[in-house]
């Protein structure tokens, strides 16, 4: 009868763990399949689009039917706007960095980041999987790269230990990642499982550097990416996978908090998702992210129980006891009389969000012996994988200079008049899942590489992707968005460069 019972006392319930995706649209028009979910005992959710009001109201919904409050987690490294239609979109974190390096106050930077906090707190959002804490020192890497405040230790330990502070704040789980670093890799762990080679002190003193700063600034949760790290585990398996990585980033770090998984979907954990799962509660994972069927996975825990409960001493065993605790404050913590109850001042922050994008913008090379650009009549050429996102730009360029011609990804073949105006090279390129910037985009740069001097080239996004050099002007925004695009073209037509 003892054993019995501290066998039921032992039992858990997988669903405990899953934090599956919602689809904030699918959440507006028929939540029957999420309700489900909440009934089964999901953790909570990862948010995915949807309109503002809707997203609210359908949160709202499921947390009256949940036992405990549910989780409810977005990739907001840019803002609610980067998911929830309705919220203030912010610059790159890239940006941030390069208008922090440029003078623009730590004020202003908090109040952004409170802002974010703020307009997810609105929303139903209680856990932001932000900040990035990867230092994005390989220009090669095709996932990180403007996701990253910068290319060093020290700007992005500050500016994300500032992010992780002032989202904890407003009663939001900050959630750093993608530990134990994925700034240094060439591959995206989407796709394939990136392998970082460091050596102790490397990593101590560069890779890990943000995460301690996080962890002193009180990030409630950590996401542990799908990145390969021998020195720490040599077993080959993903930081995601990995009881010892895991475990140093328990005892050798002091990370009390919850642990995160990457998404489990994608290619880098190099197994199925229900397999993965397994192995991450065996590491002591707490949330097994966006399993994409979350019932075959709970099933397949439910068969391979014996594995995972037994993996460890129970005193360090992945047990959802701890996100339990956790997600019982939630409420309380959520409600505190000392966070505001009254809407967020949207206007006031895509205001703040456009005044740093500005204080982002950096020119490097040599201005044209001319003092500039002639206005009138410029030959824009504009570079994208996809052919409408410079819209913003060559439409706002053509409406201020009349006679502007646009030549969207041209193929080789006639030389390209430079125009009455000059020529502009617009390159556009931004971290995507799943998809590193196109072979054929990377050829047609190299190609116009080939002017010379007195062109402008414009980036919009990865500043790595163009080629940069003493005798030509480089305009680096680090965003795309359609304010930020509007104003180069200001810029650009009034021969103000910088």
């Amino acid at each position: 009868m003892a054993q019995e019972g501290e066998d039921k006392k032992n039992k858990k319930n997988p669903y405990e763990f899953l934090m599956p995706r919602m689809e904030g649209a699918l959440l507006e028009k028929d939540p029957s399949m999420y309700a489900a979910l909440v009934d089964k005992g999901v953790a909570g959710f990862i948010l995915f689009g949807g309109r503002l009001e809707a997203v609210k109201a359908g949160i709202a919904e499921l947390q009256k039917r949940a036992r405990l409050p549910l989780v409810i987690a977005s990739d907001l490294e840019r803002g609610l706007g980067q998911q929830v239609e309705g919220g203030t979109l912010l610059p790159s974190a890239m940006a941030m960095g390069s208008a922090y390096r440029a003078g623009i106050g730590e004020e202003a930077l908090r109040r952004a980041f409170s802002g974010l906090a703020a307009q997810a707190r609105w929303a139903g959002i209680n856990m932001i999987f932000a900040p990035v804490l990867d230092i994005n020192s390989n220009p090669d890497n095709p996932i990180i790269s403007t996701r990253a405040f910068g290319e060093d230790a020290q700007t992005v330990s500050e500016l994300g230990a500032m992010m992780a502070g002032e989202i904890e704040k407003q009663g939001v789980w900050a959630c750093g990642k993608h530990y134990p670093g994925h700034g240094d890799t060439t591959e995206d762990s989407h796709s394939a499982m990136p392998v970082v080679n460091k050596t102790a002190r490397a990593l101590e003193e560069f890779e890990l550097k943000p995460f301690r700063a996080a962890i002193g600034a009180g990030v409630s949760a950590i996401m542990t990416g799908h990145l390969k790290v021998p020195l720490i585990d040599p077993s080959g398996l993903p930081a995601t996978l990995s009881a010892p990585a895991i475990g140093y980033l328990r005892h050798q770090m002091g990370f009390k908090g919850l642990i995160v998984t990457d998404a489990l979907n994608m290619a880098g954990t190099g197994m199925k998702e229900e397999e993965a799962a397994v192995l991450a509660l065996e590491a002591c994972a707490n949330i097994l992210l966006h399993p994409l069927d979350p019932d075959r996975t709970a099933a397949y825990l439910v068969e391979h129980a014996a594995l995972w409960r037994a993996a460890h001493p129970a005193s360090d065993r992945a047990d959802a006891g701890l996100l339990r605790a956790k997600r019982k404050r939630l409420f309380s913590l959520l409600a505190s009389p000392s966070l505001p109850q009254a809407p967020p001042d949207f206007e006031g922050d895509r205001e703040l969000a456009r005044q740093i994008a500005l204080k982002a913008i950096r020119a490097e090379g040599e201005l044209f012996a001319s003092g500039g650009p002639k206005t009138g009549g410029f030959t824009v050429v504009a570079l994208s994988d996809n052919p409408r996102a410079l819209l913003p730009f060559t439409s706002a360029l053509g409406e201020l200079s009349p006679g502007t011609k646009v030549i969207v990804n041209p193929q080789a073949g006639p030389a390209i008049s430079r125009g009455k105006g000059g020529l502009i090279v617009a390159v556009h390129s931004i971290p995507e899942a799943w998809k590193p910037p196109a072979a054929a985009l990377k050829e047609n740069i190299e190609r116009f590489s080939a002017l010379g001097p007195q062109v402008i080239w414009l980036s919009f996004g990865n500043p790595y992707i163009i080629p940069r050099g003493r005798d030509r002007l480089f305009l680096l925004t680090y965003s795309d968005t359609p304010d930020i695009q509007r104003e180069m073209a200001k810029r650009i037509a009034a021969g103000r460069l910088a």
